[in-house]
């Protein structure tokens, strides 16, 4: 591997991409099962990828932990598309990769390009299951550890003949999940500093550390620190990706709400005064669009109880009543479409489509119901991870 990662430069989630990759269910202390593993949360999964490859015009690659799962997921895939139209030519390929959960975002790769545009690296980073030993959702986590360094195996082999060569990098000086920042690819990383600085990531590094080495590997010039996370993202400790993300350059969507006795009314009141008071890395300032949060849900006694710790499983543990880390900016941007979370609250399920059609008019504005991968403690951005064209 010859080139530093001085060279490399991060695109923005609307840059072309080549395809998305997801990590297929199958952890059952973290989705739901009720008549078969992880079922629940495996439908919408597959509802995300269908929308993904049919309106949003991508390629996706399913990723499931055994070879058994894989030839399930293949039937289950041809009966329920033997119905549909096929859009366009983009295709879901099922593929197997061994992983302990499926937040591909936060362990699959994170694509940047060389500057020369001749290679496209697909960053590894060092992987602590969001906390490490003590304070991680489930520990030991090496298969995780290893989900970016297979994914691109697989992905290197299909694509052997691209002009763009492949190529996978180990950043194992860094603790990072791919949640855990945003990109506008002209220079500009947002990121909380409720994550990043949490002592269960990066103890030895300081602010300007951590800063530095975000801005050497994903080629950027300025990190913008919001303070806080969402409210109640305890598994992540405040990933940005609930929170807040780039629309485009100098756009940012923002989570909102005008409930003052809402937990998180001062944390996005505290977010908005930063974008305000800050410009990005190429002097703009930022306009800011709300979204608006959906009705606080919970969990409740039947979902707790249909969770299984067993086959090794592990995952955060679920309390009744505890509220969920609901939000739409936990979207995924896809070559054609937005694929946005809704949770089946009337009222601010249509408003958040509403909200992402005017920001996003010349895309689709998909709508899938994804309340069970909620459940599991992430949403749609979580699952996905976009590849970029090569």
């Amino acid at each position: 591997m010859s080139s530093s990662p001085l060279d490399f430069h991060m695109p923005a989630e609307w840059h072309p991409h080549e395809a998305c990759l997801i990590v297929y269910p199958h952890n059952t202390g973290v989705f739901r099962s009720e008549v078969s593993k992880c079922d629940l949360a495996r439908a919408e999964v597959r509802n995300v990828a269908r929308a993904i490859c049919n309106e949003g015009n991508e390629n996706v690659f399913l990723f499931c932990n055994t070879v058994e799962e894989a030839d399930e997921l293949k039937s289950t895939l041809e009966k329920e598309s033997a119905a549909e139209s096929t859009k366009n030519k983009c295709n879901i390929y099922v593929e197997g990769c061994e992983s302990d959960d499926s937040w591909c975002r936060d362990t699959g790769p994170t694509f940047v390009y060389t500057n020369d545009k001749k290679k496209m690296i697909g960053i590894d980073w060092d992987f602590n299951a969001y906390g490490g030993e003590k304070e991680g959702c489930y520990w030991p986590c090496t298969l995780d550890q290893a989900v970016a360094k297979n994914m691109m195996k697989t992905l290197s082999e299909r694509y052997a003949d691209a002009e763009t060569k492949i190529e996978h990098v180990e950043v194992k000086d860094l603790v990072l999940e791919g949640g855990s920042f945003h990109t506008d690819g002209e220079g500009t990383i947002l990121v909380t500093e409720e994550c990043l600085l949490n002592k269960n990531r990066n103890p030895h590094l300081s602010k300007a550390q951590i800063e530095q080495h975000l801005l050497t590997k994903l080629g950027a010039e300025k990190v913008v620190w919001l303070k806080d996370g969402l409210a109640f993202d305890d598994d992540t400790n405040g990933h940005i990706d609930n929170i807040a993300c780039f629309a485009q350059p100098g756009e940012i969507v923002l989570s909102w709400t005008d409930d003052e006795k809402d937990e998180n009314y001062e944390r996005f009141q505290a977010a908005m005064k930063v974008l305000q008071n800050t410009k990005d890395a190429k002097g703009r300032s930022f306009k800011v669009h709300k979204l608006y949060i959906p009705k606080p849900m919970f969990y409740t006694e039947a979902e707790v109880k249909t969770l299984h710790e067993d086959e090794g499983a592990q995952a955060c543990d679920r309390v009744v009543g505890e509220r969920l880390a609901g939000s739409y900016v936990n979207y995924y941007l896809a070559n054609d479409a937005v694929v946005l979370p809704q949770f089946g609250d009337e009222e601010f399920d249509k408003k958040a489509v509403e909200t992402m059609q005017a920001v996003f008019p010349d895309k689709i504005i998909k709508g899938v119901f994804s309340k069970e991968i909620l459940l599991g403690g992430g949403n749609i951005h979580c699952i996905t991870q976009q590849m970029p064209k090569v």
